[in-house]
């Protein structure tokens, strides 16, 4: 009987411990591998070490803060559980730099509830050897990345493949090739057919900077910001992508700041893209892009600025699946398209895919030097609607929409040209709406590099592009339902009688 008593107790005394789990120290100077690695004191010493281990959940694997570890770490088949992920981070006021040479930093493959936190993680450059993703999970659900700066990796800085239910908070990714962050459900991890199977990805409060491009992909794009493909359910808010593009090494269609593609249900708002680029010969470079085979998706409160593509545009490619019932709402572009497309929104359908269906583009504050409010390349566009934006194009030798754009409807839009007020008046688009407004709309205009200053934490209480008092937009326009309930800055809308023309 006592030997019973006894076994039971060591059951449930197993059973208490493992439920919170064991903390792992890793110190990269005083460490020994031999150790057992339970106290600061008897930390491992090696990355290789901490890849060894079979972790539980609650478990937590520990590198000494301020440290730099040269390797990497590589989890295969590690489960936590809800409340108890096994958690990577630091321990001591600073956070520990993970080197990784020419390889990938951290490693997880069929993991599930994992954390990963409060880290540095560094490549040997995309020129200079780095053949990898900096973070690279495959298959892994209950995901975590918060706070941590990834940066000289070949491919992305971070990179999930597979899975479900990933969030992504405080990242900074930047000088890696391919993209910052990248979240894909193509197991081949190079896009090649993304099925919308990865479900409830969150990736906020993130900066992807400086990105310039893969000189090992030679077939396809490269340089972006932020990409989803192949997910459902999807949130992207208070990110910024800046710089990112300028040194793809390829002809065609290029990078774009923020984007998804083949992709149902995703939500791009309160974000800032802004001077980001494409290479010499290459097209796009754009800020945000719902691009082939997006569903029933949303751009809304969103700032484009100063990108040599468009700042949204809305592409549909040959081999995409259906391209329908997406919003483009109360965002707000800004001298974009210096190199492509000329616009703050546009439009290209690929003559061999399948046709784009159901846009409905409102309230949004389009203004361009460089060429168009809206462009379309030849083609139909069934149902893609346009109202209660305003378009206000500075180069007197451009047409508010330019391109054919069959199919497209337009519906109490403001229109004015700022250098030539009447040449308005003899545009096609003005003469096919039915009710246009042709006015100065009296906003506030920034000067050239006001912008360059924005905290992406505030960027939805700028003081520009707001309707002065005597706008004519004032209560102009349609009213819309199901628009969201408030404008770019927050502001609630009414439901009835009118509304104002643009984001404000």
């Amino acid at each position: 009987m006592n030997l019973r008593i006894i076994y039971f107790s060591a059951i449930i005394l197993s059973l208490s411990i493992n439920s919170f789990g064991v903390i792992y120290y890793i110190d990269a100077v005083n460490g020994i591998d031999t150790h057992d690695g339970l106290t600061p004191q008897n930390s491992w010493r090696t990355l290789e070490k901490a890849s060894q281990m079979n972790y539980q959940a609650g478990d937590k694997i520990l590198l000494k803060g301020g440290q730099t570890f040269i390797g990497s770490l590589i989890l295969n088949s590690i489960s936590g559980r809800s409340g108890h992920p096994v958690l990577i981070s630091t321990f001591g006021s600073k956070k520990a730099t993970v080197i990784s040479g020419d390889t990938t930093a951290f490693y997880a493959n069929d993991c599930h509830f994992i954390t990963v936190k409060n880290l540095i993680f560094k490549g040997s450059g995309r020129l200079n050897g780095n053949n990898a993703n900096g973070l690279d999970f495959r298959g892994c659900r209950n995901l975590i990345i918060d706070s941590v700066e990834v940066s000289n990796y070949l491919f992305s800085g971070i990179n999930t493949t597979g899975g479900s239910s990933i969030r992504i908070t405080n990242v900074k990714a930047h000088n890696n090739g391919f993209c910052g962050i990248h979240v894909t459900s193509d197991r081949s991890g190079r896009d090649e057919s993304p099925d919308k199977s990865v479900h409830n990805v969150y990736i906020g409060y993130s900066v992807t900077e400086n990105n310039p491009g893969c000189p090992a992909i030679k077939n396809n794009h490269s340089g972006n910001g932020i990409l989803v493909g192949g997910v459902t359910n999807a949130t992207i808010e208070y990110c910024e992508a800046m710089n990112n593009g300028w040194d793809m090494p390829r002809k065609g269609n290029g990078p774009v700041g923020i984007w998804t593609y083949m992709s149902d249900s995703v939500v791009i708002q309160h974000c800032y893209a802004h001077h980001n680029k494409t290479s010499a010969n290459g097209s796009d470079g754009g800020g945000f892009d719902f691009d082939g085979g997006v569903t029933n998706s949303i751009l809304q409160y969103n700032l484009s600025a100063y990108n040599e593509g468009a700042g949204y545009g809305m592409f549909q490619y040959a081999d995409a699946k259906p391209w329908n019932n997406n919003t483009v709402r109360y965002n707000i572009s800004y001298h974009d398209g210096i190199k492509h497309g000329q616009c703050g929104i546009f439009m290209w359908c690929d003559p061999a895919a399948i046709q784009m269906k159901n846009l409905h583009a409102y309230n949004n504050t389009i203004v361009n030097k460089y060429g168009h409010g809206v462009n379309f390349l030849p083609g139909h566009y069934e149902n893609f609607v346009f109202e209660n934006n305003i378009f206000l194009v500075t180069d007197t030798t451009k047409e508010f929409t330019g391109g054919e754009f069959t199919g497209a409807i337009f519906k109490r839009n403001l229109y004015w040209n700022s250098m030539h007020a009447m040449k308005s008046l003899k545009q096609p688009i003005v003469r096919l709406e039915s009710n246009p407004l042709v006015a100065n709309p009296l906003i506030a205009l920034p000067t050239s590099d006001a912008l360059l200053n924005q905290n992406i934490k505030t960027i939805n209480s700028i003081s520009f592009f707001k309707l002065k008092s005597t706008s004519p937009a004032i209560n102009a326009g349609n009213i819309i339902n199901n628009n969201g309930g408030k404008n770019y800055w927050d502001k609630k809308l009414q439901t009835t009688g009118s509304q104002n023309i643009g984001a404000y």
